[in-house]
């Protein structure tokens, strides 16, 4: 994960059992109310190289959205302190074992364990651009294999 222009941030990639997080502070430097964001998805090949245009999702009905529960972002922004509410007027936040719900992820596209995907997210102030932070995520799926009962 990285933060561009007025987001600055420092991030760790933490391992428990078999899940990992992103945990480290986020800083908005700006004291315009966000009120818009876009995410742009680019779609990469296993190894991360070759990557391609998804799509791009814009959300301007921000406030319900980061209530919304049972969505990809749900945890995300769950993961935030003080809790990324609106308006969305703070400056400093800490993320706490950020990470997103696969399984909405699944059930927004099957096929996402079989990509790495590169997102975007860009904030707004009406069409003033504060910042946006850009993350890359490896999605892996795995089969186990079951002893036949025989």
């Amino acid at each position: 994960m990285s933060a561009l222009d007025n987001i600055t941030g420092n991030f760790s990639i933490d391992q428990y059992q078999d899940n990992q997080y992103i945990n480290g502070y986020i800083t908005i430097n700006s004291k315009l109310l966000i009120d818009k964001v876009i995410g742009i998805f680019y779609r990469c090949d296993a190894d991360g190289i070759n990557c391609e245009y998804f799509q791009t999702w814009t959300l301007t009905d921000i406030c319900p959205k980061l209530k919304d529960k049972n969505q990809i972002w749900s945890r995300w922004y769950g993961s935030f302190d003080p809790p990324m509410v609106c308006p969305i007027d703070k400056v400093h936040y800490r993320l706490i074992n950020g990470t997103y719900d696969i399984d909405q992820g699944v059930r927004w596209y099957s096929d996402i364990a079989n990509y790495q995907w590169k997102v975007t997210q860009k904030m707004y102030a009406g069409d003033v651009y504060i910042g946006s932070y850009v993350f890359k995520l490896s999605i892996f799926s795995y089969r186990k294999k079951l002893k036949p009962l025989l």
